[in-house]
């Protein structure tokens, strides 16, 4: 009766069946790992963003480099505030940053606080002008002592060369030491601004937005991979009834035929 899973189309439909398994469950479990680091990564801004304030000091690392200072990698979305001047001579665009499907700039300024410290601030998104050469007229901010609050993110080291071909006062991504002399600086991160007095958000900057806390479509992907699974056995097991029914009828046919003819 099942003789015909023997003949080449039959081996082939039950070698896709069989393969798509393991390669369906890779896929699920990859889902579902994918899921559990978002849920890490929401864990981590969720406790740290609950903290109240602190101050840039305490998310700073012990390092020989006086020159360059790095914050603890686990302080992410940790909220800072700290007092003192915005060095408005040194701000910079940086290019290819979308706000709400819109393209346009950070507006990243360099911040020194009483320390003497500094560190790189994003105040803020502006839309582009006609042309990609072309930087948007900005007001500075506010001169004399600031105190300010912002989120903190990390900076990846850069993995491609520094363009050089940019116009002037843009960059393709922040990286301290490539947009100020200054020190001792932040070199590995940099904050969002949350909030400041005087205001430094001017009119023509949309606020940068805290992060999304979602856990994606990483559980409805997973099923749905285990789903395609369990459908690709019921629809082999489909096609095995069916053919069996089709052998079955093929069979009976030249029978009641010469039933017919007596």
């Amino acid at each position: 009766m099942l003789k015909f899973l023997l003949t080449p189309k039959w081996i082939a439909l039950t070698l896709i069946a069989i393969l798509l398994q393991p390669a369906l469950y890779s896929l699920s479990q990859w889902q579902w790992r994918r899921l559990h680091e978002r849920e890490l990564y929401n864990s981590g801004i969720i406790k740290n963003e609950q903290h109240p304030p602190v101050s840039l000091v305490s998310v700073l690392e012990n390092t020989s480099d006086a020159s360059h200072l790095l914050v603890d990698t686990d302080r992410q979305w940790t909220t800072v505030a700290l007092n003192g001047t915005w060095e408005a001579n040194g701000q910079v665009l940086v290019r290819k940053q979308s706000y709400e499907s819109n393209l346009g700039f950070w507006v990243v300024t360099p911040f020194q606080d009483l320390n003497g410290q500094t560190i790189l601030i994003n105040r803020g998104w502006t839309p582009a002008g006609s042309s990609a050469l072309a930087s948007p007229k900005l007001q500075p901010p506010p001169e004399g002592l600031v105190s300010v609050t912002g989120r903190l993110r990390l900076i990846a080291p850069r993995d491609n060369p520094k363009p050089v071909d940019l116009p002037a006062g843009q960059v393709d991504r922040i990286q301290p030491t490539e947009v100020t002399q200054a020190t001792p600086i932040v070199s590995n991160g940099y904050l969002e601004l949350i909030s400041s007095t005087p205001e430094s958000m001017t009119s023509e900057l949309q606020p940068i937005l805290p992060p999304e806390i979602t856990e994606g479509p990483h559980r409805s992907y997973a099923w749905q991979w285990m789903i395609f699974a369990v459908m690709t056995l019921i629809g082999y097991g489909i096609l095995v009834r069916k053919e069996i029914v089709t052998n079955r009828e093929t069979k009976s046919a030249p029978d009641t035929a010469s039933a017919a003819s007596e």
